[in-house]
Formats: C-alpha cells, sequence, structure tokens
C-alpha cells in the first residue's frame, strides 16, 4: 500500500509542530523519518495513523483518501515506545484482542496467534503474563498484536528507544525480517542513526517540523544536498572553498572537483568531508588521494575497532582542525602519536552549496552520536 501526503499541517496552539509536509511512500518500503526530539516525527505518524485530526492537507492509503476517516478505518497497525500492552491479559489475549473486536472466530484468532508467536520466535508463551517477559519480548509482542489483524501500514513509533543496546540490535533485525517477509508498507520514527541506516530502504530527515531531505541511506551520507544533513548524520568535516573551471580552491589548495558539481561552478562551497574519507602519511607521495596539506597530530582516541584522531593543519587553512578515522593497523604503521607531523589526503569529497559560510576560512564539524 502505498503513503501519499499531501501539503500536511499541524499546529497546536498556534505553534507550528509540523509544516506543510508532502511525501509518497512505496508499497512494500520501510521509509525512516529521522530527527532530534520535538522535530515534528512522532506528530506525523499520529497524524498518519488518525490519531489527532489534520490541520490542512489530506493523507491517501493506497489512493483513498482517508483524511477524515477514523483510525480503525484506516488500517494501520502502530506499535508505540512504551509497549502499551494490556498487563491484565496474557500475550495470547493481547495478540488476538484487535481480531475479537473485528468479530473474527475463535479458531481463526487462535491459529493468527500461533503464526505470531512463532513469526516473533516466542513459540509456547502465550500464556504468559507480560510482567513474565523482557522487554525485548514486551516489544515483540506489541508488534505482533499490531500486525495479528494484517494491517496495510504498520507504523512504529520509537519502538526500540526503551531497550539496550543489544537487544535493539536483535529486534532491528527481527522487524526488516518479518516486514519483508510479509512485505508490508511501514514508516518507523527514531532518533537513532544507527537504527535508521541499518533498516531503511529510504530516510526523510525532519528538523523543525519540516522534511528537509529524503534518499536512501547511502545517498543522505555520502550525498546530502543540505548542510544540516550533512552535520546530522555522523561525523564529518567541512571546509570552504570555492569550485572555478574543473577545480575547488581551499585556501591556496587546488582540488580536482567532483563530477556532476558542473552546477557549483563560479561559488563558494563547502566541502564535506567525512573521516573515513580523510588519510594520513608520512611522505606526501604515499597519498593515494588529492593532497590538502601538511598537519600535526593534536589528539587521538580509541574507538573500539577504529581509532579517532584530530589533525590540526599547518599550511594555508589557518590551524583548521580535521578529524580522521583509522584502522589500528593504519595508526601503528603511521605511529601516530600527538605531535606527529604527517600529510594530509582527501580519498573522497563532497560539495554543498554555501549557506552562510564566511569565505576562505575552513573548520570541521563533529556531530554527537
Amino acid at each position: 500500500m502505498s503513503i501519499i501526503l499531501n501539503h500536511v499541517a499541524k499546529s497546536y496552539d498556534s505553534a507550528p509542530v509540523v509544516r506543510d509536509i508532502s511525501l509518497e511512500i512505496q508499497s512494500g518500503e520501510l521509509f525512516v523519518l529521522l530527527g532530534a526530539s520535538g522535530s515534528g516525527k512522532s506528530t506525523l505518524l499520529r497524524l498518519i495513523a488518525g490519531l489527532i485530526p489534520l490541520d490542512a492537507g489530506s493523507i491517501e492509503l493506497d489512493g483513498r483518501d482517508v483524511t477524515l476517516q477514523p483510525p480503525q478505518a484506516r488500517n494501520t497497525g502502530f506499535v508505540f515506545q512504551n509497549y502499551s500492552l494490556f498487563r491484565h491479559m496474557t500475550v495470547a489475549q493481547n495478540i488476538e484482542f484487535g481480531l475479537e473486536i473485528r468479530k473474527v472466530g475463535r479458531r481463526e484468532r487462535e491459529q493468527r496467534v500461533d503464526e505470531l508467536l512463532h513469526l516473533i520466535d516466542l513459540d509456547g508463551l502465550g500464556k504468559r503474563m507480560p510482567s513474565q517477559l523482557s522487554g525485548g519480548q514486551q516489544q515483540r509482542v506489541a508488534l505482533a498484536r499490531a500486525l495479528a489483524y494484517q494491517p496495510s501500514v504498520l507504523l512504529l513509533d520509537e519502538p526500540f528507544g526503551a531497550l539496550d543496546v543489544k537487544i535493539r540490535s536483535q529486534l532491528r533485525q527481527n522487524l526488516r525480517e518479518i516486514q519483508r517477509s510479509l512485505n508490508v508498507t511501514a514508516i518507523l520514527v527514531t532518533h537513532d542513526q544507527d537504527e535508521a541506516f541499518e533498516l531503511a530502504d529510504r530516510i526523510g530527515i525532519i528538523e523543525g517540523g519540516k522534511l528537509l531531505e529524503v534518499g536512501t541511506p547511502d545517498a543522505l551520507y555520502r550525498r546530502p544536498q543540505k548542510r544540516f544533513t550533512a552535520t546530522f548524520l555522523g561525523a564529518t568535516n567541512l571546509l570552504v572553498g570555492q569550485r572555478n573551471g574543473t577545480h575547488v580552491y581551499i585556501g591556496e589548495k587546488s582540488l580536482l572537483a567532483p563530477p556532476n558539481t558542473e552546477h557549483l561552478s563560479g561559488q563558494l562551497v563547502e566541502v564535506l568531508v567525512r573521516p573515513e574519507e580523510v588519510e594520513l602519511a608520512l611522505h606526501a607521495d604515499d597519498l593515494r588521494g588529492q593532497l590538502l596539506g601538511r598537519g600535526i597530530v593534536q589528539e587521538t582516541g580509541f574507538a573500539g575497532p577504529v581509532e579517532r584522531v584530530t589533525v590540526r593543519l599547518t599550511d594555508n587553512n589557518g590551524g583548521t582542525p580535521i578529524q580522521v578515522l583509522l584502522s589500528p593497523g593504519e595508526s601503528r604503521a603511521l605511529t601516530i602519536e600527538p605531535q606527529r607531523e604527517v600529510w594530509v589526503g582527501l580519498k573522497d569529497f563532497h560539495l554543498l552549496a554555501r549557506e552562510g559560510a564566511v569565505p576562505n576560512k575552513a573548520y570541521s564539524v563533529q556531530s554527537a552520536k
């Protein structure tokens, strides 16, 4: 079932929460709304479910205008962060609740419960009470309850936010497998970037009630169109330069411009470089990418499978700090330590139209994760 939002808007006490959002989600797609707390993503999900009314715009589900229809007429399943299980009911009773109020026969209800318990890997636990389950098991029951009456659309509002890291990872895999096996169209709301990258077919970046950018995880991470997206999704270095002819000039350094950036010719730009795309060498000739300049290692930090390194450029970039990710082997080979002099190169970078940056200066940004 496809989902189409046409200029959807919602305000509370004259304060806009969702601002003129238009979006189309394809049938069978797992679409992730990614944004910080208070960005409007959960409100948008509730508008789609019909739990709150629109102020403006319309919503279509599989070509059917449901803008004025109640939740029960929209055929959507909703999974909340806090599980919202009925504490006085068994697991089986929770799962079959939606079927019972739809007057589905007992035998069909029991068969459906057994199928769903198997699907969520909780065979034989139908008679348990929610209090006898772990948090991860309770969330799986909530998912099964939402899927019991075979909704056309599955809506998930931060479903793993209350769980620890290991359980979240396991449940993400379960959710993706279930969503694909049932081919149900799903929208998941989260502020967790790792969750979005792992699950999404496409991601919508939402901030201040506005849908800023939509794309595949890879495209949004490597080739974003908005500065907010670039800095919100992981760590990044942003260098201010100018694209002229076939080159980008950062201070006195000249880099060959990436392909398909001719539309930025003659403009001030921001050069987006992810830390893993920066390389270090003891000799300039050893660099495989384009030479950016010389630098001095300022800090190093252990981060499990990688080492985080901060290098301050010493050439003509005003002491710009550059964030770098190295493997332990690379770090050992270069004997990376504070005050080590290195050459800095760029394996890959992306150009953004400048949004209020100061010409001829450079800087780096590392977003909090």
